[in-house]
């Protein structure tokens, strides 16, 4: 982590991303730009973090462990993504940790000097409810998901993180995110391109046929297997 010491960039996030509407209080009183590199942590389970982070640039990941030591992808998050507010901002634990998957710029604010403030902000704390609420049910979706098969939670994942037709997600993270093995996703991509569903370009794959994807992800067929 590497502190960016740039009063002019943390005021254009600020309004880029409209954090201020989070809070009554004023946020560039209190905040400061972190730089995290791809694969370092923010928040690591077991450890409170100092800061309450709004990811502002680039993508992290959070997750847990399950029984067998392996990684659980929760959720992957992207700007402008309130980070910390579930443990942190309390004092307490955190269950999961938090990873940037690419390099990352968060908004910061310190915890040891904001905390009481941010907990008696109510504009700030009808946020966060709202956040937590949507949290909630995006974890009982999570469970309902990982009985889901493969080939629905990629096609519900491309048609979330396209871009103009294109999916160019790193399919190293896209295969943590859908808590599958990496030899299983480039099975799953390769039935999707046999069945001319997408099509491999060099730094990305091109859609062709968005309604197989849509069947796909409402579970009503299956792409032709190779």
């Amino acid at each position: 982590m590497k502190k960016i010491q740039d009063a002019e960039q943390l005021s254009a996030y600020v309004e880029m991303h409209h954090l201020q509407d989070y809070m009554d209080s004023d946020i560039l009183a209190m905040a400061s730009l972190q730089y995290f590199e791809k694969e370092e942590h923010l928040i690591r389970t077991g450890t409170t973090s100092d800061f309450l982070y709004f990811l502002v640039d680039g993508t992290v990941m959070v997750y847990s462990y399950s029984s067998d030591t392996q990684n659980i992808c929760i959720d992957h998050a992207k700007p402008a993504t309130p980070l910390g507010e579930a443990s942190s901002l309390w004092g307490l634990l955190p269950k999961s940790s938090v990873k940037a998957v690419s390099n990352c710029i968060c908004v910061s604010i310190p915890l040891n000097q904001y905390r009481e403030q941010l907990q008696q902000d109510v504009r700030f704390l009808q946020n966060i409810c709202q956040l937590l609420s949507y949290r909630l049910n995006s974890g009982i979706n999570l469970a309902n998901s990982l009985t889901e098969p493969v080939e629905t939670r990629l096609a519900k994942f491309i048609l979330t993180n396209h871009e103009n037709e294109k999916f160019s997600f790193r399919l190293t993270t896209c295969a943590s995110i859908l808590n599958v093995s990496y030899r299983h996703l480039l099975r799953t991509i390769t039935n999707f391109r046999d069945a001319n569903i997408l099509e491999k370009k060099k730094n990305y794959y091109l859609i062709h046929d968005f309604d197989a994807l849509n069947d796909l992800a409402e579970n009503l067929s299956s792409p032709a297997k190779s």
